[in-house]
């Protein structure tokens, strides 16, 4: 029951007493005059019940008064002596009941400070339970989506409201996403669902002014949620705004089936939602602390992937499915810039299509989308909203909302872009600084990349002019010396029959001396026949026993079968000069695209091609050819050399 106020109370207090005092006279007085037969004491204790009754039904400030002045009245009108009520009797009356009512209000005054102050104790002590539930969410590192609806739970049990939602506000301020809920509305509005913001919902009033407010009456059931609070009867509802970090973040509403909320409410509400806030910016705290452990966690697997020489597309996907797990919730992409101006995907996670395929090929893009926009200018861009760009329409058919796109520069041009994309409201306003760690890896991958395939290039082309130059000194050789000395010894010949043979002689000798340097340097069949005769011709002037396998269809690429030709050469001249060995076995295949030639011996083994032997210069043609040369030669047990190099 509502009070009155404790003046108004002591006014009423005072006319009881006045009240009671004429009433006890009048029936004193007339039961002493036509029923005299009443004893005294049956009319006390008639009396002493009625300031019983006036003390449970009104309290202490009317009964005092009222018995003060009954006692008076029974005094003076029925027990004899009988007394006048003259000008002192009332003076003294009035005395008794002033003073009764004052000792009364004090009393009243005292008592409802006490229970106000039970009240406040218990309320707080309610506030405190509710908030220490919600706390320890919040220090078990629980999801911020249970801290929410803990609050929207705690929230309704502090206040008595049969349903409560908290909403965060989206940008732009046009909308609010449920993120917890309580009660009947949760099936209604469950968590992630999105309210856009009108003029007629309470929602966007608090949003707008920042200040809390309640709605009732047809406002309510003529409103936007009109169905929906007739469906679970609820008859007020009350809203208020949660201010995190200085901004309004979002807006707590609670609702119930009461004429009324309870007195104080909305300050029990704004003390509850005053400490809530503490525990969401603690949660985003450590939401967001959480976030960058995992983001550089995602950061060191990378890096590791990158130092370890990983293929590009390898790399690319790699960063593309990290960089979904930590910042989207629909897509997330790789693009590369040609330079005839369109653009290939590389790497996407998130989303199918045709035209999501990694390899595809965009002619065109919406010239004010994302890829356009990096593509222009070469900085950050971000679009709210698909539906407003003409080519934008395929986009959200995926449920796109927001998207970030951020450039990747490599060896000082832009190169690419990553792009997030997502359906659930505005992406981090942090999110470029965040991503901009994971292009600078991708940027390093992309240049080691080049740099490798640069390298490998030269190399190459460094063998290749080695190579050429022996064909050319071969070639020199042959068509020259060679054969001006050929020449001679016929003439030689043909000229004298005496004395000149031996002289004939020895130019052929130098003619032998000659073909051999010339096959030294590049030997002939290996151009003319190919891998197979040449190793096999390598064999038979070795002074060690030689065993051949050499399995190939055809021939193979120049530089594949001169490196295996000088491999072969090098091995064989170590195992005569310095290992000792009394066999060395050749074994040459082409297995998964790869010529695969694996030469051994059995001599001493021992060899290092850190101590600079001739197999340094083997490792570098094999390499510069993109292959692989491994060497094993421990002490006593031989050496074994397998190469495998693309063909």
């Amino acid at each position: 029951m509502r009070r009155l106020p404790l003046y108004a109370e002591t006014a009423l207090a005072l006319v009881a007493g006045v009240a009671a005092f004429v009433l006890t006279a009048v029936v004193g007085s007339l039961l002493r005059d036509h029923v005299p037969q009443v004893p005294a004491v049956a009319l006390g204790l008639v009396l002493l019940a009625g300031v019983l009754a006036t003390a449970r039904a009104l309290g202490i400030l009317y009964a005092l008064p009222v018995g003060v002045a009954a006692i008076e009245a029974f005094d003076w009108f029925f027990l004899p002596p009988l007394r006048d009520f003259d000008d002192s009797a009332a003076i003294l009356l009035g005395l008794f009941i002033v003073m009764s009512v004052i000792v009364g209000s004090v009393a009243t005054a005292a008592t409802r400070r006490a229970v106000l102050s039970e009240r406040a104790h218990g309320d707080l002590l309610d506030e405190q339970v509710a908030l220490r539930r919600v706390a320890t969410l919040v220090a078990g590192g629980s999801a911020p989506e249970d801290v929410f609806g803990a609050i929207a739970d705690e929230l309704a049990g502090l206040i008595g409201a049969e349903s409560t939602f908290v909403t965060r506000l989206n940008e732009p301020p046009e909308s609010v996403t449920v993120v917890g809920s309580f009660g009947g509305l949760t099936e209604d509005l469950p968590v992630g669902h999105r309210i856009v913001l009108t003029e007629a919902m309470l929602l966007n009033r608090v949003v707008t002014t920042g200040e809390a407010g309640q709605l009732t009456g047809p406002a309510l059931r003529d409103g936007p949620f009109g169905a929906l609070v007739t469906k679970l009867g609820i008859r007020v509802v009350f809203a208020a705004p949660i201010v995190v970090g200085g901004r309004l973040w979002g807006v707590v509403v609670a609702g119930t089936a009461r004429t009324a909320l309870p007195e104080g409410t909305e300050a029990r509400v704004g003390d509850f939602i005053h400490l809530a806030q503490l525990a969401i910016g603690n949660a985003q705290a450590v939401q967001q602390l959480r976030a960058l452990v995992e983001e550089q966690a995602s950061l060191r697997r990378l890096a590791v992937l990158i130092a370890q020489d990983s293929a590009p597309e390898l790399v690319f996907a790699a960063v593309t499915k990290e960089v979904l797990r930590q910042f989207g919730s629909g897509t997330a992409r790789m693009i590369r810039y040609e330079l005839d101006g369109s653009a290939t995907l590389l790497a996407n996670e998130g989303t199918t299509g045709p035209h999501v395929r990694v390899g595809h090929v965009w002619e065109g893009y919406p010239p004010e989308g994302i890829t356009a926009t990096i593509h222009r200018t070469g900085q950050t861009a971000r679009v709210h909203n698909f539906q407003e760009l003409p080519g934008g329409e395929k986009y959200a058919e995926e449920g796109l909302v927001w998207a970030v796109g951020m450039p990747i520069h490599a060896n000082g041009r832009l190169w690419g872009m990553i792009a997030v994309g997502s359906g659930e409201g505005r992406l981090p306003d942090d999110l470029e600084g965040r991503l901009a760690e994971f292009t600078d890896l991708v940027a390093v991958a992309v240049a080691n990349a080049q740099s490798r395939a640069e390298l490998i290039s030269s190399r190459a082309r460094i063998v290749a002019a080695a190579d050429e130059a022996r064909r050319q000194i071969e070639r020199d050789l042959h068509d020259g010396a060679q054969q001006r000395l050929v020449a001679l010894a016929l003439r030689l010949r043909t000229a004298a029959e005496g004395d000149l043979p031996d002289l004939a002689a020895d130019l052929l000798v130098v003619i032998d001396e000659l073909r051999e340097l010339s096959r030294g340097i590049h030997p002939a069949v290996l151009s003319d026949s190919g891998l197979r005769p040449a190793l096999r011709a390598l064999g038979r002037r070795s002074p060690l026993p030689v065993e051949i396998d050499v399995r190939l269809d055809g021939r193979l690429p120049q530089p594949v079968e001169i490196g295996a030709y000088y491999v072969v050469s090098e091995v064989l001249t170590n195992a005569v000069k310095h290992a000792g060995a009394t066999v060395v076995t050749v074994d040459a295949s082409v297995q998964d695209g790869r010529l695969v030639l694996v030469v051994s011996d059995d001599g001493s083994g021992g060899a290092d091609p850190s101590r600079g032997s001739g197999l340094v210069g083997l490792m570098d043609r094999i390499e510069a050819l993109g292959g692989t040369i491994a060497v094993r030669s421990p002490a006593g047990g031989g050496t074994t050399i397998t190469c495998r190099v693309p063909v």
